[in-house]
């Protein structure tokens, strides 16, 4: 019986089979390389099938596939063939966060590919959701740390993977500045510094401008055939990395394995039939958009040409909060101009990074601006105001939509069905009517027979046409889509550039950021957002003393609050003990221009007190309802109610003020290598603490995309803000849990799950500082103790 494609009874040297056929020499690999057999690295998987719970037919229906060691693979197949889950199942975490029913087998060197830490590197489609630290530096360090690189040769490897992709920026840059091109290479740069045996690359170029991409293919290219690692790379666009790959294979619609070989004799031989099938066969001329139906779109509210959107020198200022507590800003969108009109497609271009993305939001009035002006044209504006910013949420939903770059961001419903219908029935559309539309969008689209799928199990490709069906089915005025194509096969590409041209030649003004040159040619205008001129980097803010000291004492010193609530006798000792809190406090925020060495001669940090009365805030609600409650149960005497609420306030003063100074990495280090805690609860914690400065940016972006599609509270009646805040909450709960298992995957990936012997990036020292800030923080205590 012929062997399936993919199957291969060996690899021999520097050679690999095909399907059915004599095994051909690989293309010459690059100076550097070794043979082929030299190397760890050979994949074996056997009948894998994988079906997520929730959906009726597998994703994986039952695969054969050999890689031999130093192959360099790219894996092609249209939108949701289940190329990502089959990157997963390489990499041994696909049940990490997954669930759902697996049969077969997948060895790595004979065995399962989790067994070995830093065995495999995995670079995830959405790479900022695998972000583990706080810096970029600790960041790409953290799998030489699961892999128990010892500490002095980690600088020099941290520092070389950093180089390789780019990020030329100092390693202490939070992680949370960067930009998604930026977070891209970050994870690649996390997954080339353990030097694996076996590379996963999930569309690592999808949010990249062309000079980048090419950049990052390169080095790939270089660290791949130097190290002879065994590589698969996932991308839609074959283009790029053809001539950098010795084998091809595709996956059609249904997962199965239907073409593998060389790369130029598969697309010599296949290419019009894959091409067919929606892969971007190079050289194939690209598709046309595929027109939607007569009537699915009704005539726009403005004339052809005429000026639906208008920014004039706009600006806008991201502020970055450092690990040491002071903020910097930098400039986002500097001075831009921008004229949309109805009836045209209006392309954004310009390198990763430029503030496409921002100027988007702030165009939507989901971002404030600090300078300039947007308008819409009078015919669009509501009650006389022409800006977005000052329209309640309907008004902003039946004009404007917002497709983010990340659609996973503004999912609201627990079907696709009911995604789709959310800014349709918010408006008060005529529900058949709606209905009918939503389903005809959908057909179009390829996810029909995903209607009642839960939106957030959807491929990434998946997601994004899912939020453009979204996003038009009201035909709003103006469409606003972030990187629309990315992640789009020929087909499904062509459905979603037909979209967009429907809704255009309708009349409404439509405007794509995008890398895709397909996408630019079909765009009636075209501007170049530039990067802007950053200003010159100001003097780093004196460091408060408090911040000289380590994460376990800062902690200790907290904790000694609840003592000295507990042992105050009377509201008297408390206002004393409080009293004592306040001056330690003014003591530990106070940054003395070169007083204390390392302290620094720069401004002095801004915000410090208004930062401890904004944690103070849950604290005096707290004192207040428990006064009230002394009130109500006790017997209603002053004396009693002043103590008890004043007790509270002893207790949470202190966090108020030394929390915010921990830092998640170096409590894991202390916890660790001070206390001899358990690695893994350890640096699960961390990872998870560092996870918490991003919840206000979580809150943002639900609250934006509820904004946007018309679902926000629009009166300010108790019952509606309550209403609001619960469905903030929910939202937030449910993307933490889904933040929490793409971390684990990510975590896992890089050896955290296998970590037999870990090391530690940075050291633990206890130093004076330490030791003072616990004495000093003894003396409330003592007062309450000791006060008469």
């Amino acid at each position: 019986m012929p062997s399936s494609p993919g199957a291969s009874a060996g690899c021999s040297p520097g050679r690999w089979r095909g399907p059915g056929r004599s095994a051909p020499s690989p293309p010459a690999r690059r100076r550097g390389s070794r043979a082929l057999s030299e190397h760890p690295g050979h994949v074996e998987v056997r009948g894998l099938a994988w079906r997520p719970y929730g959906r009726r037919d597998p994703v994986i229906p039952g695969l054969d596939l050999t890689v031999c060691a130093g192959q360099r693979v790219l894996l092609v197949g249209p939108s949701g063939s289940g190329k990502s889950t089959l990157l997963r199942a390489l990499a041994g975490v696909l049940e990490v966060a997954d669930s759902g029913e697996r049969s077969g087998s997948v060895l790595l060197d004979g065995a399962p590919p989790g067994e070995r830490a830093g065995a495999v590197g995995l670079v995830l489609q959405e790479p900022g959701a695998g972000v583990v630290s706080a810096t970029i530096g600790r960041d790409v360090a953290f799998g030489l740390e699961n892999t128990g690189v010892p500490r002095e040769a980690m600088p020099a490897r941290v520092a070389a993977a950093l180089a390789a992709v780019g990020l030329t920026m100092a390693q202490d840059t939070p992680t949370h500045a960067l930009s998604g091109g930026e977070q891209q290479r970050l994870a690649l740069a996390g997954a080339l510094a353990l030097e694996p045996t076996l590379l996963l690359l999930d569309e690592p170029t999808a949010m990249l401008d062309p000079a980048t991409t090419a950049s990052v293919r390169d080095v790939v290219d270089e660290v791949t055939a130097a190290r002879g690692l065994t590589t698969v790379v996932v991308e839609h666009r074959l283009g790029p990395w053809v001539e950098v790959v010795d084998r091809i294979l595709v996956l059609d619609s249904t997962g199965h394995l239907v073409a593998d070989g060389d790369p130029h004799e598969v697309l010599s031989r296949q290419g019009e039939e894959l091409a067919a099938q929606g892969i971007w066969v190079p050289g194939t001329p690209g598709p046309e958009p595929r027109p939607v139906a007569p009537g699915t779109f009704g005539p726009g509210r403005l004339g052809a040409h005429v000026v639906a959107l208008d920014a004039v020198a706009v600006r806008v200022e991201r502020s970055t909060r450092r690990l040491d507590g002071s903020t910097r800003t930098s400039v986002a969108v500097d001075d831009q101009w921008l004229q949309v009109r109805a009836g045209e497609g209006h392309a954004l271009v310009g390198p990763s990074g430029a503030g496409k993305s921002t100027l988007m939001l702030a165009l939507a009035g989901l971002l404030e601006r600090q300078a300039g002006e947007v308008r819409v044209h009078p015919d669009l504006a509501v009650a006389g105001r022409r800006d977005p910013a000052d329209w309640d949420t309907v008004d902003l939903a039946r004009t404007l939509a917002w497709v983010p770059q990340w659609a996973s961001s503004t999912i609201v419903a627990t079907n696709v069905l009911d995604e789709v219908m959310t800014t349709s029935r918010a408006l008060g559309l005529v529900e058949s009517e709606a209905l009918a539309r939503c389903r005809a969008l959908l057909d179009v689209l390829g996810l029909a027979h995903l209607e009642q799928a839960d939106p957030r199990h959807l491929s990434g490709g998946e997601q994004r046409r899912l939020a453009m069906a979204s996003a038009v089915a009201h035909q709003p005025a103006v469409l606003l889509a972030d990187e629309a194509t990315v992640g789009q096969d020929r087909h499904t590409w062509a459905a979603v550039m037909g979209l967009l041209e429907g809704l255009r030649d309708a009349g409404s003004a439509v405007v794509l950021t995008t890398h895709d040159a397909g996408a630019v040619d079909r765009a009636d205008r075209v501007t170049t957002v530039g990067r802007p001129v950053q200003p010159p980097e100001p003097p780093t803010p004196r460091r408060p003393l408090v911040a000289r000291a380590g994460p376990l004492s800062l902690l200790g010193a907290a904790l000694l609050g609840v003592p000295a609530g507990v042992a105050s006798p009377h509201w008297t000792t408390s206002l004393l003990v409080l009293a004592v809190q306040v001056a330690l406090a003014v003591l530990a925020l106070s940054a003395p221009a070169g007083a204390v060495r390392g302290a620094g001669r720069g401004p002095a940090p801004r915000g410090r007190a208004t930062g401890v009365a904004l944690r103070l805030v849950p604290g005096l609600l707290g004192a207040v309802s428990v006064a009230w409650s002394t009130w109500l149960l006790g017997n209603r005497d002053l004396d009693v109610v002043a103590t008890a609420g004043l007790r509270v306030l002893v207790i949470v003063l202190p966090s108020a003020v030394l929390v915010q100074h921990v830092d998640a990495d170096a409590l894991g280090d202390h916890l660790a290598q001070r206390l001899h805690l358990p690695a893994r609860p350890v640096v699960a914690l961390a990872a998870a603490l560092q996870r918490v400065h991003t919840f206000g940016d979580v809150w943002t972006e639900i609250s934006r995309a509820r904004r946007v599609r018309g679902i926000a509270a629009t009166a300010r009646s108790p019952r509606s803000v309550l209403a609001e805040l619960w469905a903030l909450t929910l939202g937030m709960l449910v993307r933490s849990l889904q933040a929490a298992a793409a971390l684990a995957v990510a975590m896992d990936a890089r050896g955290f799950a296998t970590a037999s012997r870990r090391t530690w990036a940075q050291p633990a020292p206890w130093r004076r500082a330490d030791a003072v800030v616990l004495l000093l923080a003894l003396a409330p205590l003592a007062v309450a103790l000791l006060a008469p």
